[in-house]
């Protein structure tokens, strides 16, 4: 049952400098544990958050960390051969990251977001209209939300939590709410298919003590049969109907599951606005919020961060950032948002993609760059294929039909992007790591260092 405090368990996260493990850092000493870490990397947003949080890491790792009393964490990308993790499993054991954050949901009631896209938005959104509500919740985001407090938010109510479906370790969740957004052939790069990633959320589904909320995906009812609890589904039991969309944002009519209609603003620029809100104006209700206030609660996230955020002007051109090139349907989806939101634009796309993306899905990221009026695109990081600069592969050239412009960098990616813009165009870096946002704040005359 939930309601089990973490006081007085000690934990050790190994890499606890990663987006995924620093705010359920913080989440866990919320709840009462000691936490240590250690990270030789760091990042400077982590960083930021661990700092003003007062939770200082070891920046080596040691086996020395190993203590008989600490637990210890790492993700599944921790190096098995690395010395301090091997004196882990020696001495009782390693946790997956997911183990520790089955055990912050265990601690008070909790709702676990999952999918393939849009899990952080939805994250986001919810936590927003349970603020507004008065719920006070526990939100461990992940991406960067500055209108809810960063990464995690550190309330005193119920926990609504990013669940990452990516090696499958969501199956030992157990959350009282359940919600999948959709699900995808998302991970190109890891060996599971998509039908154990069906498997996998169906897992996590199946374990959903109340209530599971599942979102538009050709294979909601395949997990819906996993069920055990009530299941609430996007345009039957809830919806959104979109009223308007311009600079501002996205007008909505928001239904709620008994029927009853209120009208909402969604500041955030996405390709499923819509969904995304319905989703977590759901997952507010089913957390008890009034549906006004929940709705309400909506337009207080102007900002995600790298989710077609919004990063300035510069000669009448804005400029954006976006992590859309983790897939093509994101790309293809933040050029038709921009469209919607900015009709008498041209959108010019500075696009980096990731190697082992790029190999399998090439042609398909060529056909939504099409969408845009100009393609920029940069070398890919981490690609054999683009090791020795940027090249368009001629397995996809013909499926794009704006020629791109290739460039050999980021500061060049930024110039030509620029330089094909005029007043009233917008620009968009897409790449899947974030050196996109460098490509974007240069584009804005912006020193990168």
């Amino acid at each position: 049952m939930p309601g089990r405090p973490l006081a007085g368990e000690r934990y050790h996260l190994f890499g606890i400098a990663g987006r995924g493990m620093a705010p359920l850092a913080l989440a866990a000493r919320h709840l009462g544990a000691e936490v240590t870490g250690c990270d030789r990397r760091g990042q400077e947003e982590t960083d930021a958050a661990l700092a003003a949080a007062g939770l200082p890491y070891d920046r080596v790792h040691s086996a020395d960390h190993v203590a008989d009393d600490v637990a210890f964490v790492a993700t599944s990308v921790a190096p098995s051969d690395e010395p301090e993790v091997v004196a882990a499993q020696r001495a009782g054991g390693v946790l997956h990251r997911t183990d520790l954050l089955a055990r912050v949901l265990e601690a008070r009631p909790g709702v676990g977001v999952t999918g393939s896209h849009g899990k952080g938005t939805v994250t986001a959104l919810a936590a927003a209209a349970m603020e507004a509500a008065g719920l006070d919740p526990l939100a461990v985001i992940g991406v960067t939300v500055p209108d809810v407090g960063g990464m995690v938010r550190l309330g005193a109510g119920p926990t609504v939590a990013e669940v990452d479906d990516s090696d499958l370790s969501l199956a030992r969740v157990v959350s009282d709410v359940a919600v999948v957004t959709n699900l995808d052939d998302d991970h190109p790069h890891l060996s599971s298919s998509l039908a154990e990633a069906v498997e996998g959320v169906g897992e996590f589904v199946s374990r959903a003590r109340r209530l599971v909320v599942l979102g538009p995906s050709p294979r909601r009812e395949r997990l819906a049969a996993y069920a055990e609890a009530d299941v609430w589904r996007y345009r039957e039991d809830f919806s959104a109907h979109t009223v308007s969309t311009d600079a501002e944002g996205t007008r909505l009519v928001l239904t709620a599951p008994d029927g009853s209609r209120v009208p909402a603003l969604v500041r955030l620029l996405g390709p499923q606005t819509a969904a995304n809100a319905s989703l977590a104006f759901a997952v507010a209700i089913a957390s008890g919020a009034d549906p006004e206030a929940a709705a309400e609660g909506l337009a207080t996230v102007r900002t995600i961060r790298r989710r077609l955020e919004p990063m300035g002007a510069r000669d009448g051109i804005r400029v954006f950032d976006d992590f859309g090139a983790k897939h093509p349907a994101c790309v293809r989806g933040g050029i038709q948002t921009l469209r919607r939101h900015f009709p008498e634009a041209r959108i010019i796309a500075a696009f980096e993609a990731y190697g082992p993306y790029l190999a399998r899905w090439g042609r398909r990221y060529a056909r939504a760059l099409s969408l845009a009026d100009q393609v920029v695109v940069a070398p890919a990081m981490f690609s054999a294929d683009y090791a020795a600069g940027a090249r368009f592969d001629e397995r996809w050239t013909d499926a794009c039909t704006v020629p791109p412009v290739l460039v050999t960098s980021r500061e060049e990616a930024a110039a030509a992007a620029m330089s094909l813009a005029g007043p009233g165009d917008v620009v968009v870096s897409f790449a899947q790591l974030g050196t996109g946002r460098e490509t974007a704040l240069m584009a804005l005359g912006e020193a990168v260092t």
